[in-house]
């Protein structure tokens, strides 16, 4: 090889190592993109996109604690051409993974001045399961887990009204933010009360007041009632504690082995350079970083929501911020080792958990989206919340603008746990059914039937749903509701008692 040619690859390794970070960007958010649905899906338990979705066309109280500042992203994406599905997941999902990937590594390398380390604590991340499954679906953890990275970042700097704000943005779209704040205020209360005070605090306080401001507004309040104590009270401490209200040591043991599995099959060899990173004296970055990853073990391990492995995602940055310490006091071959499992892992992602793949391979809200064009004018479509409520949106927005939307259990009594008259209030109003006030869901639409109305509805796949069971077993006396095909693949059905 001559000179010439010495020279040059010299200066591209040059330009390649002074530009690592961006490459590492860049071939992230290919990857993540490549691997990123294309539509509209259910996988990895991408159980709110519909509710997110909705928002981006329809002025919507949103579910508990109202996620503000992704809704009004939401808003935004929607106002562009195409399809805002695939925009939401490339830009609200993939992107920021691709950027907390970066983060991680720009961390790692002003940690322990190793830019090798840096690099494999990257791909380290980029291979962990848990946290691909929620980059490359439209939901908000890789937007929060990235705004709350990007605080440990400015945190690192010295940037302590940068970091406030980060804190303050992260929690404006998810409020489970606060608790990792609060074991980073333990570890440096006094260098930011002040900017927590002053920045954080306002921050969460402005942006939250949209939701308030919706609440006011004549919108469909799907998941509250009107701006009063009552509603409040309900939307906080009623829905929102659905989840909270599961927390329970009794399934601990169960729960610690779920989560065990699920950190070992995200992270594999990587786990093991963890027992050199908690080695004394421990600094105060290494703290902040164990208080997020036991906060977030703890809600894990406690919570009966099936649901909640994907708040693994908020610690896997974290955690893999351990690893790279740990990295640094172990010898290269161990490096070798955790290099091997993560290219394996990324690799094996890319065969096993491509949601582009598994939504064709699994069409539900596409087919849901056919059965709805196949249902009369002003038919009613009664639609459970959560899980599945990727099929009310299709329902208020996407699918037919004729479809009257009734929302189980969300029509009750006032004083009734699950029942919003205000949304029974707007329903009247919008589509003239004139519920009375002393109707719940199910005997309004039995009424609705009554009055010659065609209620079809949108139940889960398995047979044991909340909604499948309340028609069955309770006020069906001499009426039929239909399923919506396309959602279970099954033909419609009659169910009458």
């Amino acid at each position: 090889m001559n000179v010439d040619k010495m020279r040059q690859l010299s200066s591209f390794a040059e330009i390649a190592k002074r530009h690592l970070a961006l490459i590492i960007g860049l071939c992230s958010f290919g990857y993540y993109s490549l691997l990123a649905a294309r539509g509209y899906t259910w996988v990895f338990q991408s159980s709110d996109s519909g509710d997110w979705l909705m928002t981006s066309n329809w002025f919507v109280v949103p579910q508990p604690y109202g996620s503000p500042l992704y809704i009004l992203l939401m808003r935004l994406l929607g106002t562009f051409p195409g399809n805002t599905a695939v925009w939401a997941t490339l830009l609200l999902s993939a992107l920021p993974s691709a950027v907390t990937v970066t983060l991680v590594y720009l961390i790692v390398d002003k940690l322990v001045g190793s830019q090798r380390i840096a690099l494999v604590s990257a791909l380290v991340l980029l291979g962990a399961g848990v946290f691909l499954s929620q980059s490359i679906v439209l939901e908000e953890y890789a937007l929060t887990t990235m705004l709350l990275t990007l605080g440990f970042w400015t945190y690192l700097n010295g940037q302590r009204y940068l970091t406030a704000l980060c804190w303050g943005l992260a929690a404006s779209i998810h409020v489970f933010v606060l608790g990792a704040v609060l074991f980073w205020l333990i570890v440096e209360w006094r260098k930011y009360l002040k900017p927590c005070l002053y920045v954080m605090v306002p921050t969460v306080v402005v942006f939250y007041s949209y939701i308030l401001l919706l609440m006011y507004l004549d919108t469909p309040r799907l998941l509250a009632g009107g701006l009063n104590m009552y509603s409040l009270k309900q939307y906080l401490t009623v829905t929102g504690g659905a989840i909270l209200g599961q927390l329970s040591a009794f399934e601990a043991p169960k729960r610690l082995l779920l989560t065990g599995r699920l950190l070992l099959m995200s992270f594999g060899l990587a786990l093991v350079p963890l027992a050199k990173a908690v080695k004394r004296p421990l600094s105060k970055p290494v703290l902040v970083c164990l208080g997020i990853v036991v906060w977030t073990l703890w809600y894990q391990v406690t919570c009966l929501d099936p649901l909640s492995w994907t708040f693994l995602t908020f610690l896997s940055p974290f955690l893999v911020v351990l690893v790279g310490v740990g990295l640094s006091r172990l010898s290269r071959t161990h490096l070798k080792y955790v290099t091997a499992s993560a290219l394996v892992l990324i690799a094996a992602n890319a065969a096993f958990l491509n949601a582009n793949t598994l939504t064709n391979e699994r069409p539900l809200a596409a087919g849901y989206r056919s059965a709805l064009q196949t249902l009369p004018a002003d038919a009613v479509v009664v639609c459970e919340p959560g899980a599945y409520s990727l099929g009310l949106y299709y329902t208020m927005s996407e699918g037919r603008p004729d479809l009257i939307p009734l929302i189980y259990p969300y029509i009750g009594h006032t004083g009734d746990a699950w029942g919003f008259d205000d949304y029974r209030d707007w329903l009247n109003r919008t589509y003239n059914l004139g519920l009375d006030d002393d109707f719940d869901t199910l005997t309004a639409i039995a009424y609705l039937k009554q009055r010659g109305y065609d209620v079809y509805f949108a139940s889960t796949p398995t047979q044991q749903s909340a909604l499948r069971r309340a028609l069955v077993l309770g006020g069906t006396e001499f009426w039929q509701v239909q399923r919506v095909t396309g959602l279970s693949g099954l033909q419609p059905e009659p169910y009458i008692k």
